[in-house]
């Protein structure tokens, strides 16, 4: 019995699947039945229950998963008390983000960070909010980024920046000139959104609701730079995140509209798990992100500017 093969059998427990176990585990997914069949081999016990395509733990597999869990638990540890005696020369950091944050704000922050810390491999996941506050509570990424967090116990959130939410037109749009506009008189309005589940689409929809206005739906795309090209091309209004269309907005291509009630503001937090003990270069983002030293001295990193109220 080995280390090798106990995590790859808790890997294949926690996520009910020898398929996503070897993804997580950048494993062939043979290499993997091969481990958790000479770990049942070893043992002289059936582990797990294959049905299908999914994976339950036999009686015995429930015995040893408590004890495994256990025994890596203070292994990884241990390798965090040596980690903290030399430093922030070697290690990982997997960091996972929403989409807005993570790919208009984190890879400068990460960029910054890795000139602090040059050993570190550092990567970067970007996702749904929920999917990676997910992967922090299944141990996939040290912490997560995201807007509204998960109201789970095991999730310690931290708040970090604030965002504000813009309706956005194209140069030259007929409601460019006007002040104080009501959200109703944009009722008439084709809109171009992110998808259902997006945070600032649910943001804009519940303003909208207390507003009263219907909004019309004219296009749905999944990410913040087709949605920037569709109102550039005047298919539309959007709500944006400045950060996000901070370019646009200064060289003219978009345009700021007045509308009362905006900018909406949300926050982002960082989420990592409340029981872990955090490694020193994890723990170092955290107060890194805080700080937000790596931010231009208009609170955006490079040459992002966005627009004041």
């Amino acid at each position: 019995m080995t280390l090798r093969q106990l995590r790859t059998f808790k890997a294949v427990a926690d996520l009910s699947s020898f398929s996503l176990a070897a993804h997580q585990l950048r494993l062939s997914q043979p290499s993997v039945s091969y481990q958790v069949k000479e770990l049942e081999e070893a043992l002289g016990l059936p582990l797990l229950d294959r049905l299908g395509k999914q994976v339950r733990l036999t009686e015995a597999g429930s015995v040893l998963y408590s004890y495994t869990r256990r025994t890596l638990d203070v292994l990884d540890e241990a390798a965090l008390a040596l980690e903290e005696l030399r430093g922030i020369k070697r290690g990982s950091l997997r960091v996972g983000a929403s989409t807005t944050v993570g790919i208009y704000l984190l890879p400068a922050a990460l960029g910054a960070f890795k000139k602090l810390h040059p050993g570190l491999v550092i990567s970067l996941e970007i996702g749904s909010r929920v999917r990676v506050q997910e992967q922090v509570l299944n141990h996939e990424l040290d912490l997560a980024v995201v807007g509204p967090a998960l109201k789970d116990p095991d999730l310690a959130i931290l708040p970090f920046l604030t965002d504000k939410l813009v309706v956005v037109a194209p140069a030259g749009h007929k409601l460019a000139g006007r002040r104080g506009l009501a959200l109703k008189d944009l009722g008439d309005q084709p809109f171009v959104m992110r998808e259902t589940a997006s945070g600032s689409r649910s943001s804009f929809e519940k303003a909208a609701r207390k507003a009263g206005m219907k909004l019309n739906v004219a296009m749905e795309l999944g990410s913040n730079g087709a949605i920037k090209h569709a109102v550039e091309s005047g298919l539309g209004l959007a709500v944006l995140s400045r950060y996000a269309c901070a370019l646009e907005l200064s060289s003219g291509r978009l345009f700021e509209l007045d509308v009362r009630g905006f900018p909406i503001r949300r926050d982002w937090n960082i989420v990592h798990l409340r029981r872990r003990r955090l490694p020193a270069s994890v723990l170092a983002f955290i107060g890194f992100l805080k700080e937000t030293t790596w931010l231009s001295r208009d609170g955006v990193p490079g040459a992002l500017r966005p627009p004041t109220d």
